[in-house]
């Protein structure tokens, strides 16, 4: 009798000791239950990058450009040939600034202040073949592997959000300050231009 009860006490050590610890309190099934994130984690580098701090004056240049995603040179009349860059500078002056003034994708290169790496809302030149070729559009993020995410014009033939690898890239950029400063300004005005827009 004593011999069977040790046997029996001993199985039940081995069945206890066997079975996944579970967390005080918690239902069977749930052993990691209290490990889960406390927030929701971002599925890309583009999700954090959107949901962090945006450098005054980007947000507006990267708002305003995806304002025209699916459009074409003709629907924005813009020239329908090589019209990346007619596009970024359209989208710095509908958003209160000043662009390059140029056609030239490559002349964003000297337009403002280079950016040691991607920033939402930043201006990007990128490695197109030819010694004067090049693409321009504005960042959105990056994905898990640091390419940059862009929306530029010229893309298939529209406004298109695409993401381009990073080795293409020739030089991030923001506007010059004199620019950030103007489209600054001019989303003052448009908000106090609703405020004072009469009630419907």
């Amino acid at each position: 009798m004593k011999r069977s009860i040790a046997v029996l006490i001993a199985c039940a050590c081995t069945i206890a000791t066997a079975l996944p610890a579970q967390a005080t309190g918690s239902k069977p099934g749930e052993r990691f239950a209290n490990t889960e994130p406390l927030e929701p984690m971002t599925r890309s580098r583009s999700d954090a990058a959107e949901a962090a701090a945006q450098v005054p004056g980007a947000a507006a240049v990267l708002l305003e450009a995806l304002r025209y995603r699916g459009k074409s040179a003709r629907q924005l009349g813009l020239p329908t040939q090589l019209w990346c860059a007619d596009f970024m500078n359209m989208v710095l002056r509908k958003a209160g600034g000043k662009g390059s003034q140029s056609r030239a994708a490559r002349s964003f290169l000297q337009f403002g202040k280079r950016l040691d790496g991607p920033r939402v809302g930043a201006i990007v030149v990128l490695y197109r073949k030819g010694p004067n070729n090049g693409h321009v559009g504005v960042v959105r993020g990056t994905d898990g592997q640091g390419n940059p995410i862009v929306v530029s014009g010229n893309h298939g033939n529209a406004v298109r959000q695409s993401t381009y690898p990073k080795g293409k890239v020739l030089a991030y950029v923001m506007p010059p300050q004199y620019v950030l400063d103007d489209m600054a300004k001019a989303a003052r005005e448009a908000a106090l231009a609703r405020e004072d827009a009469p009630l419907r």
